[in-house]
């Protein structure tokens, strides 16, 4: 299996398993402290829809298609890992406008690492350099008398 495969399968696996996990803590960024909203957190219920969805339609391919990954896997797959690091940037943009008053680390929760975590390394799996085919490795002569 080549490596670009494996980062994408690895990315996909984590974006599954980030989706699942907290990513923000309610009652931390909007400073509520009762009993009730102590146990609100906010993962799959929100973004973890978008990045789960995404870390299966990144997994189906990758997981089973035969061969070697070429351009038709690698440009959506690139596309869809962009679109999961653009959505946990954009949660860490909204905790920064929200500046929770016991900080940033203490509103967010380890879902939102893990899912990053994922996204990059689907994006870099995808971006990854394709081999190039065994007819484009072939270097063919130049035809005598055209250099000179």
């Amino acid at each position: 299996m080549h490596k670009s495969r494996i980062l994408v399968l690895a990315g996909a696996l984590i974006l599954l398993l980030g989706a699942r996990l907290p990513w923000m803590s309610a009652p931390v960024l909007f400073g509520v402290n009762n009993p009730v909203s102590r146990a609100l957190e906010i993962g799959w219920e929100d973004n973890g829809f978008i990045t789960g969805g995404i870390g299966f339609l990144l997994l189906l391919p990758a997981f089973f298609m035969k061969g070697k990954v070429g351009k038709r896997y690698t440009v959506p797959g690139a596309f869809l890992a962009g679109l999961a690091v653009f959505v946990v940037a954009g949660c860490i943009m909204r905790v920064l406008q929200i500046q929770p008053a016991a900080g940033f680390f203490a509103g967010t929760g380890v879902g939102l690492y893990v899912t990053l975590l994922g996204a990059v390394l689907a994006l870099l799996g995808a971006l990854w350099p394709v081999p190039p085919s065994r007819h484009a490795r072939q270097e063919t002569a130049p035809a005598p008398g055209f250099y000179s």
